[in-house]
């Protein structure tokens, strides 16, 4: 299982977050989710789509998203 990074910004775009980013709020009005549990068969850009899929507002603890609720 794989964890990944996405970035929502404020205006709904959803992108890869950078490497040294950490989950939550970031000074531009963006969020970084943690994707945890992805299946090693998926790529970065499977996750975002993923994202994109629930509106860019996925079910979250602290930021933190599990791949089961987005998945469905």
């Amino acid at each position: 299982m794989a964890v990944h990074m996405v970035k929502v910004a404020y205006e709904g775009a959803v992108t890869k977050a950078l490497k040294n980013a950490e989950a939550g709020l970031t000074n531009g009005g963006a969020v970084v989710y943690e994707v945890e549990g992805v299946p090693a068969n998926l790529t970065l850009e499977d996750v975002v789509e993923a994202v994109k899929r629930v509106g860019g507002k996925p079910t979250h603890t602290d930021h933190v998203v599990r791949w089961a609720d987005l998945a469905v």
